[in-house]
């Protein structure tokens, strides 16, 4: 069961979020694993605040103690966001059939060196060439499976590591920021080659990969369509639900520490990811926004404001029963058919011969 929307204005909108029962479960052990760890260290403090009354050194390493497990958790964590561990790319286009593909090599537009994987179009699409830009803490191979079903319709295919991330170089990871520039590299990329029509070019990107897209296009004029999935409206507005899915730990006191040293770390401000500003700011080119109705890492109501701040021919289509991550797969014969009737007739010219459902409340 789906839900489009293209070109409508939306006055309200309305979104049932039934979890499914392992997500449920997983949300709800991870919160009772944050209330046992904050609850053990409130209890600590007590019982050896207590001890330490007449022991003001116990008390004052107790103090510190408590301080260093404030400090060093969302340490740890901000560490995992920054600098994920790197991931290889477990199968190859040939593993799904593909005999002709190319391993290249290019530069982000600030110089980091990149690696991919580079399929070609077929004469018959016009040489129309889809760029595909993965999450955090993922690789190229993650988003092929869903590059077949575009690469079956002639289109070609650029999917590579963003820094920091598989075989392509970088050393921290900044949640679609600089990755930018490595979208605005690849596209550079792909309109050296001869076999790549320059006007018929597309993005696509996943969680941060699309955050990273929205923020390129802005400076892109040659992209005629931009797919974006489980995308934030900005990194402000959704630090806490981020950390309690992918920590499990409570906002506070982690949150606090773990913005601040982030921002430590990489010199960016909190509200310097902000998808919401970027999509108004894009060139003119449809944007198809595909959102997990269950997606408890990036609510899908992140989806809904982001189509509704976005001024250019624009679509909506949310997926039922799908997650963060599981949107192609949740339902793969719908998913193809939204998908690849908004970029043939985005990228390619196509009319769509069915249009699309209108929910308007």
């Amino acid at each position: 069961m789906t839900r489009m929307v293209f070109g409508a204005r939306m006055k309200r909108y309305y979104v049932a979020l039934p979890p499914t029962l392992a997500t449920k479960y997983l949300y709800l052990f991870k919160e009772f694993l944050a209330t046992i760890i904050l609850t053990s260290i409130l209890v600590l403090a007590i019982v050896v605040g207590r001890l330490a009354l007449d022991n003001i050194g116990l008390l004052t390493i107790t103090l510190i103690a408590l301080l260093g497990l404030t400090l060093g958790v969302p340490y740890y964590w901000a560490m995992t966001i920054l600098h994920p561990t790197r991931t290889l790319p477990k199968i190859t286009p040939s593993d799904l059939g593909i005999a002709h593909w190319e391993d290249v090599r290019f530069l982000s537009s600030d110089g980091v060196p990149l690696k991919g994987w580079f399929i070609s179009p077929s004469p018959a699409s016009d040489a129309a060439t889809l760029v595909f830009v993965h999450g955090l803490g993922s690789n190229r191979a993650d988003l092929l499976k869903e590059a077949m079903m575009m690469v079956s319709q002639g289109y070609g295919a650029l999917l590579f590591d963003l820094r920091n991330h598989g075989t392509s170089g970088g050393s921290i990871s900044t949640l679609g920021f600089y990755e930018a520039n490595d979208v605005r590299g690849a596209v550079l990329y792909l309109l050296s080659r001869p076999d790549v029509n320059p006007d018929r070019v597309g993005l696509v990107g996943h969680s941060m990969g699309g955050v990273a897209v929205l923020r390129a296009a802005a400076r892109l004029p040659q992209i005629k369509a931009i797919v974006t999935e489980s995308v934030f409206t900005s990194l402000e507005d959704n630090i806490v639900q981020g950390i309690i899915a992918r920590t499990g730990l409570p906002p506070f006191p982690f949150a606090p520490f773990m913005v601040w040293l982030g921002e430590r770390i990489t010199g960016l401000r909190i509200n310097q990811i902000r998808p919401i500003d970027d999509v108004t700011r894009i060139a003119p080119c449809p944007v198809l926004f595909v959102h997990g109705e269950q997606d408890t890492t990036v609510r899908v109501s992140n989806s809904v404001k982001l189509f509704e701040a976005c001024h250019y021919p624009k679509g909506l289509y949310l997926i039922r029963h799908a997650t963060h991550a599981e949107l192609a797969a949740t339902e793969p014969q719908e998913f193809f058919h939204r998908v690849s009737g908004f970029l043939n007739w985005a990228v390619r010219g196509i009319e769509r011969r069915n249009a699309p459902r209108i929910n308007v409340s």
